[in-house]
C-alpha cells in the first residue's frame, strides 16, 4: 500500500516535471484482463509461444496459438492507468504488445515489442490487420506473397525503436516505471540512463489504475 505522503511527493514530482516519460510493462494491463508472459495459455507457457524458433519450425501450430490468444486480446480495453497517461500527454515507451496505450489516446508511443493486433510481411515489411489470420491459415502478403508474422518481437529478435527510446529517456527529467521491474536487457539500460542523468524515478508495480489518476491529475504536459 502506498502512503498518502508518498502519493503527495509523487504528485509534486509530476507537477514539477518538464519532460516526463513513462516506461510500462505487463502489470499495467493486468486490470484490463490480459495475462503476463509468465502465465500459461491453453497449457502452453507464453514464453514458449513467443519464440522465433517456433514460428520458423512450426508455423502452422504457431498460428493456431496466435488465434487463440488473439481472441482474448481483442476484447481487452484500456484501464484508467492507460487513460491517465494519455490525458496527461506523457510519452510512453512500452514493452507491451496489446496496443492499449494508443487505444486510450496516447499520441507518442514506442512499442518496443511490437503490436499483437498487426501482422507484418517477413519479406517487404508491409503491415496488415491481425484479422487476416482468421481468413488464411498461413497469412500471405497481398503485394509480394511473403509469409506474414505477428508484428511482435519474438525471442531471438531485436526490440523495435530502441535508439529512439534511449533518446527519449536521455532527455527525461522524470521516469515513471509502471507495471515492470525493468530487469531484462536491453530495457534495463533505460533505467540506468535515467539515473545517470539525474531524472526522478517513480516506480508503480501494482494498482496503477488507481495510483496514476491520483498523481497525474492536473494540466497536460503537452
Amino acid at each position: 500500500m502506498i502512503s498518502r505522503d508518498a502519493l503527495e511527493v509523487w504528485k509534486r514530482q509530476v507537477a514539477g516535471s518538464f519532460h516526463p516519460i513513462a516506461v510500462t510493462g505487463a502489470g499495467i494491463s493486468v486490470p484490463s484482463g490480459l495475462p503476463t508472459v509468465s502465465a500459461d495459455w491453453k497449457g502452453i507457457p507464453l514464453r514458449e509461444f513467443f519464440t522465433l524458433d517456433m514460428f520458423l519450425r512450426e508455423t502452422e501450430r504457431f498460428y493456431q496459438y496466435y488465434r487463440h490468444i488473439l481472441q482474448h486480446w481483442t476484447h481487452a480495453r484500456p484501464n484508467q492507468a492507460h487513460y491517465s497517461l494519455a490525458k496527461k500527454g506523457i510519452p510512453v515507451i512500452t514493452q507491451n504488445i496489446d496496443g492499449l496505450h494508443s487505444m486510450a489516446g496516447s499520441r507518442h508511443v514506442l512499442e518496443l515489442h511490437g503490436n499483437l493486433l498487426e501482422l507484418v510481411c517477413t519479406n517487404c515489411r508491409s503491415i496488415y490487420s491481425s484479422q487476416l489470420a482468421y481468413r488464411q491459415k498461413l497469412p500471405q502478403c497481398a503485394s509480394c506473397r511473403g509469409l506474414l508474422k505477428p508484428n511482435i518481437v519474438l525471442v531471438g529478435e531485436e526490440v523495435y525503436h530502441y535508439g529512439t527510446a534511449v533518446d527519449w529517456v536521455g532527455r527525461a527529467d522524470l521516469l515513471l516505471i509502471v507495471g515492470t521491474r525493468l530487469e531484462m536487457a536491453p530495457c534495463n539500460e533505460l533505467l540506468e540512463i535515467a539515473k545517470r542523468n539525474g531524472a526522478a524515478i517513480i516506480r508503480i508495480n501494482r494498482r496503477a489504475e488507481v495510483i496514476l489518476p491520483q498523481i497525474l491529475s492536473g494540466s497536460s504536459s503537452e
